[in-house]
């Protein structure tokens, strides 16, 4: 703006000039237009290349900041040998110093950003044009002079020194904006819209050969959290993110979310950097076991959205979860079907809700005694237009790890009650039903509301319908969920103890809560007859519930000898495909004369 100013007022001035020559004005010797020539010519070519460079920085083109500084002390100097020219000629004849003036407040409000600099240079400027003013012909400077010249000097430094001060406070809150806006701001690191961004340059200016994106799971971080509370928690993730950033200095990294982080790197010995990285957390951290669980995922164009290439390598860590002995996983063809029928699952769940794809299969549950039907465990099918029949292993995880369970859960649920219902009307043979519930259900909606709503919209009698809750869903001192499963508990409806037994079991679960039913997990049954241990684990899990006025039913039974076990050591219900697979509700009625 100011070089464009300078050269529209030098253009003008030169135009003045030349007609002042051309019109045989003699008021002024021909050595003066010369001399004002030169100046006016060499300032405009100043402010000009000024212009030019300036216009090329904003676009781009240069980004080299020297010569635009070198340009600018060029500009200065000029600047300020005209202003000191044109006034000490004008003072001669008792004019005003206006050009000086004028010239001082473009100089400085180009170098202000260097504020002693510009104190340094106004005051030797002014201090050299206060000697020329001295030494003028018959122009003498007066007391008066000296002070207002003094004071001229001081307005335009403090008036410098208060631009800087407003601009340079703009300036530290436009970074701290642009800061938190790409950091994460527990760990400091960039964050994810930082990392998409820049995910994008690389892979266009570097191309995608030997790249590899990564999704960096902490193994056993919720045990963790648990054990040590939240703050240790956070103390863990921000010393992990440092140990992120260290080993992939000069890479792509960001925190994803939770104890999860992704890089964008390069392939060479990356599982051995990933050995390092693990090493190194659990030195930090050897009081609890922690390690990781590293999905990649190679981009195959550089137009890829990088959300994609994070959601790959996130599924490529998934897989390898459950299993101790494995670290790391490269995304593969095979994981690309599963992760587009996995996305899919996600995305169209709601359809799946709301168009009836969503069915629910009945598992009879029988008496230990006589084999009798005395229940039946409700179990969701999704039956897809697109991919046919849908295994619950398929579904039901990913709903889970995008928090959509709670969908399925509540449509489960109502179709339930809606055959109960049914069932009532037609005067059918009715047995309980027992509904599974997932942890996330009851973060998600209100589960105790939502029984409540649909046992009494269908009239469905409290004894008739029992809730299931996996024993991993379950942690002591929950105060809110302890008080939800009482809360059931308070409208007659049975708790069941799902899957006891399937993983790391503890007992603070079964003195916190009060259950009326366990489930035990198929797996103390298998090879029960070659293992005397599982027979006795199973002998004390049956005894210890009877204590505890829990009742038992055991999973997963195949075969008439295990169902004798089971009935000798006291299990009063059995499930499995001994007494049927989860079949549709009319092979239910048909085989078992019921609903």
């Amino acid at each position: 703006y100011m070089s464009v100013v300078v050269i529209v007022i030098e253009i003008w001035m030169i135009i003045s000039l030349m007609n002042r020559w051309f019109t045989g004005d003699t008021t002024r010797p021909k050595i003066w237009y010369i001399e004002h020539f030169i100046w006016y010519t060499t300032f405009l070519l100043s402010a000009l290349l000024m212009l030019i460079f300036a216009l090329l920085f904003l676009r781009g083109r240069v980004t080299n900041r020297v010569p635009g500084k070198i340009i600018m002390a060029f500009f200065s100097f000029v600047a300020l040998y005209f202003g000191m020219s044109v006034s000490y000629s004008d003072y001669s004849k008792g004019e005003q110093i206006l050009c000086f003036v004028m010239m001082i407040i473009f100089v400085m409000g180009l170098i202000n950003w260097r504020p002693i600099v510009s104190i340094i240079l106004s005051a030797s400027v002014f201090k050299l044009f206060y000697y020329m003013m001295e030494h003028a012909p018959d122009h003498p400077v007066s007391y008066a002079t000296k002070v207002n010249y003094f004071t001229l000097w001081i307005s335009i430094v403090m008036l410098s020194l208060s631009v800087y001060s407003q601009r340079l406070s703009e300036a530290e809150k436009d970074e701290s904006l642009e800061y938190s806006s790409i950091r994460d701001e527990l760990t400091g690191i960039p964050n994810m819209y930082y990392f998409r961004k820049k995910a994008i340059e690389v892979l266009s200016n570097e191309g995608i050969d030997n790249k590899l994106f990564l999704f960096i799971d902490i193994a056993n971080f919720k045990a963790f959290n648990e054990k040590y509370g939240y703050d240790i928690g956070s103390e863990l993730i921000i010393s992990a993110a440092k140990l992120v950033k260290n080993q992939f200095e000069g890479d792509l990294y960001a925190r994803y979310s939770d104890d999860h982080f992704v890089v964008l790197t390069n392939r060479d010995n990356i599982e051995e950097r990933l050995d390092i990285l693990a090493k190194m957390l659990e030195e930090q951290h050897s009081s609890t076991r922690l390690s990781l669980k590293v999905g990649s995922y190679a981009p195959k164009s550089a137009e890829l959205d990088p959300s994609i290439a994070c959601d790959h390598a996130r599924y490529a860590s998934s897989i390898i979860k459950k299993n101790y002995d494995l670290h790391y996983c490269e995304y593969d063809d095979n994981m690309d079907d599963d992760f587009h029928k996995r996305q899919y699952i996600v995305t169209h769940i709601d359809d799946a809700v709301n168009q009836g794809f969503i069915e629910v299969y009945y598992q009879p549950v029988v008496w230990a005694d006589n084999h009798s039907i005395c229940g039946v465990e409700a179990l969701a099918r999704w039956i897809d237009p697109t991919y046919g029949f849908l295994s619950p292993a398929e579904f039901i995880p990913a709903l889970e790890e995008y928090r959509l369970i709670h969908k399925l859960d509540q449509k489960v649920l109502e179709i339930v009650c809606l055959d109960i219902n049914n069932g009532i009307k037609n005067k059918s043979k009715i047995v309980p039903v027992s509904v599974n519930f997932s942890r996330l259900d009851f973060e998600l909606f209100n589960v105790k509301e939502s029984i409540e709503n649909l046992t009494s919209k269908y009239n469905v009698p409290s004894d008739m319908l029992h809730i299931e809750i996996t024993e991993s869903a379950l942690t002591a001192n929950d105060e809110k969920l302890m008080n939800t499963v009482q809360l059931i508990k308070n409208l007659g409806i049975e708790l069941w103890l799902d899957d006891f037994g399937s993983g790391y079991s503890s007992l603070n679960v079964l003195k916190d809560y009060t259950f009326d039913v366990m489930k035990i997990d198929m797996v103390f049954l298998q090879r029960i007859n070659e293992n005397e241990k599982s027979r006795a684990i199973l002998n004390s899990i049956v005894t210890m519930a009877s204590l505890i006025n829990m009742e038992t039913l055991t999973e997963g039974v195949e075969t008439n000898e295990q169902a004798d076990f089971l009935k000798e050591i006291g299990c009063k219900r059995l499930q499995g495909y001994l007494f049927g697979k989860p079949m549709p509700i009319r092979d239910l009625r048909s085989a078992y004369k019921c609903f």
